[in-house]
């Protein structure tokens, strides 16, 4: 077994690093009566008052995060502080040497423990490998894909060839078993946006001789976050590479663009204002790169997707009511019903707009949808069923969209606002999305 893609989230690490962890939290807090009585009650008293403060601090007066956080995060986060605090008074208890040095391992292992609950409950690192940047899937730079090309190790798409489906798609001989990843920063020339190293994962049939025509979907990842993370944390490419593998070599094209500035003071939002132009880059700049550079999703606009999680399902949903031509189908996956930033909607209509709250109108969905038509258009909106914060938003895009006769479904994923709920929208709806692009005609 690979040791990178060892599970971190499930399976018998959790539960070995638990156990390990509690018997050292048990053993840091046991000692000498002035031990007990004296230091582990202010340890304790400690690590309550810091925990506290820093859900203070980040949700009620910095806003760090945009919504709040379970409160058993600070609670996961308070284990670590106490026994980080234990440390001192643990040694200063202790009389043999060996024991002593055996006090700050005995803390990092409950440190590191804390760190697993946290991050079960968002699953952001589901394997080893994943912590340390693995991606689970083979990636290269543009430049070295580019040169394949043109040695002559990879198939050139021909524009005239008609778009790849189940019914015109035979797999050739030699045909990959898995896809392949490749990085590139996506031009701007258009919308002259600055943006991070890009992603765009490539299938099996692409990689074929001959190569197939195929539709593309656009992900974008969260703030706080980046385009590694549909990659890294999303596993996308291993999921594609599955479907792929269920179904003759056949996936979208994804492309995971950088949606949140490179360098941004405040995030692009998906809209066009004051802090960048951030809607063009992504309706015009990002579509017009692929098509001209992958051969992909060149024959309509019907072969074309955008989706997205938390702050990425705001953008999806901005994307297609904003560009129907250009995305006529979108994943929403427990998006907000609006842009927002954490320091409030009053700061976003004067950092964005100058003030003036009817530009931003111009631009919001659920105030779009009351002006426009949208014929062509469907979608996906998902909501955690645990997610108190986001839930409720998803809601009311789902039913205003509805009111506005867009062709609209509503799910229901499970957990909260984590990555579970995040992948469900992508991952329970491929066979929909794939009729929507035309392949599974």
């Amino acid at each position: 077994m690979n040791i990178q893609n060892l599970a971190i989230t499930t399976g018998v690490v959790p539960v070995v690093l638990y156990v390990l962890a509690a018997a050292a939290l048990a053993w840091l807090v046991w000692g000498r009566r002035r031990h007990l009585c004296r230091s582990v009650p202010a340890a304790a008293v400690a690590a309550g008052i810091l925990s506290i403060l820093m859900w203070l601090f980040s949700e009620r007066v910095w806003n760090l995060w945009g919504s709040p956080l379970p409160k058993r995060v600070y609670a996961y986060a308070g284990l670590g502080v106490l026994a980080l605090l234990l440390i001192v008074p643990k040694i200063l208890d202790l009389r043999r040497v060996l024991a002593r040095a055996a006090v700050v391992p005995a803390a990092l292992v409950v440190v590191l423990a804390s760190a697993s609950l946290l991050n079960q409950n968002f699953e952001y690192y589901p394997t080893l490998g994943s912590v340390f940047g693995d991606a689970g899937v083979k990636v290269e730079s543009l430049d070295q894909f580019k040169s394949q090309e043109r040695a002559g190790a990879l198939p050139k798409t021909k524009r005239s060839d008609p778009p790849t489906s189940l019914a015109n798609w035979t797999p050739p001989e030699g045909m990959p078993d898995r896809g392949t990843v490749v990085s590139a920063v996506i031009p701007a020339p258009l919308s002259h946006q600055a943006s991070s190293t890009a992603y765009v994962y490539l299938p099996p049939a692409y990689l074929a001789t001959p190569r197939a025509e195929l539709p593309v979907l656009v992900l974008i990842h969260g703030v706080p976050g980046g385009t590694t993370d549909w990659i890294r944390n999303g596993r996308i490419g291993q999921f594609m590479d599955d479907y792929a593998a269920a179904h003759h070599g056949l996936a979208p094209v994804v492309v995971l663009p950088d949606a949140g500035g490179k360098g941004a003071a405040y995030p692009p939002l998906c809209m066009d204002t004051m802090q960048g132009r951030a809607g063009t880059y992504l309706s015009q700049d990002v579509p017009n790169w692929v098509k001209s550079t992958f051969g992909a999703g060149t024959h309509s606009s019907s072969q074309w997707a955008i989706g997205g999680f938390s702050y990425g399902g705001t953008c999806a949903m901005q994307l297609a009511v904003n560009y129907p031509a250009v995305y006529p189908t979108f994943i929403d996956s427990s998006g907000e019903n609006q842009p927002t930033i954490r320091q409030g909607h009053q700061v976003l209509l004067q950092q964005y707009f100058g003030g003036n709250a009817a530009e931003f109108q111009r631009q919001n969905a659920l105030d779009v949808i009351k002006t426009r038509k949208y014929p062509h258009t469907a979608g996906i909106i998902t909501v955690g069923a645990d997610d108190q914060f986001y839930r409720p938003q998803g809601l009311q895009v789902y039913q205003g969209m509805k009111t506005a006769g867009i062709n609209v479904q509503l799910q229901e994923a499970p957990g909260g606002h984590a990555w579970p709920a995040w992948k469900y929208g992508v991952e329970n709806n491929m066979d929909w999305l794939m009729t929507r692009l035309g392949v599974n005609d």
